[in-house]
């Protein structure tokens, strides 16, 4: 059952709340790589979309959202996530696999960590942090260090 999505990100000392609505999700999915291949147990592969509600970033109101491509989990039970952790280690990897934060455009991720702390109901506790491109059109671009903490809803 799912329930009121909630947690906070923290982005150059900013903090944004969840928005609690169907756009923020854990999305959980058959891995296509499993299907292709046809195998005996289909995997299942992870992503985040959270939206933000709207704060200061600066001297700017923004409403941020943070979306990253698919994990493969290498298991098909949701309760087999719990303790996994996945990194992406640089900008190129982060473009790659489409993972972006919105702040005042998409721009890639530098490099994160993200962590599977526990599942309740159907939520799964996200723990992110890492460092952002803030602002891809200044010279040199901008960048924050970012840290968040989410309960999501589980879509399938």
């Amino acid at each position: 059952m799912a329930g009121v999505q909630r947690g906070t990100l923290i982005l150059g000392g900013y903090k944004f709340a969840v928005k609690d609505c169907r756009e923020t999700a854990v999305f959980i999915f058959d891995n296509d790589e499993d299907i292709d291949e046809e195998r005996d147990v289909i995997t299942k592969t992870l992503s985040v979309d959270v939206r933000f509600e709207k704060g200061l970033f600066g001297d700017e109101e923004i409403s941020p959202e943070l979306i990253t491509g698919e994990f493969a989990t290498g298991t098909d039970q949701i309760d087999d996530m719990i303790g996994m952790e996945f990194e992406v280690k640089n900008v190129e990897e982060a473009e790659e696999r489409e993972d972006t934060l919105y702040v005042f455009e998409h721009e890639p991720l530098m490099h994160y960590k993200l962590k599977i702390l526990g599942k309740e109901g159907g939520q799964l506790h996200i723990q992110i942090s890492g460092t952002a491109i803030t602002d891809g059109y200044s010279r040199p671009e901008q960048t924050a260090p970012f840290e968040g903490e989410f309960w999501l809803n589980i879509r399938t």
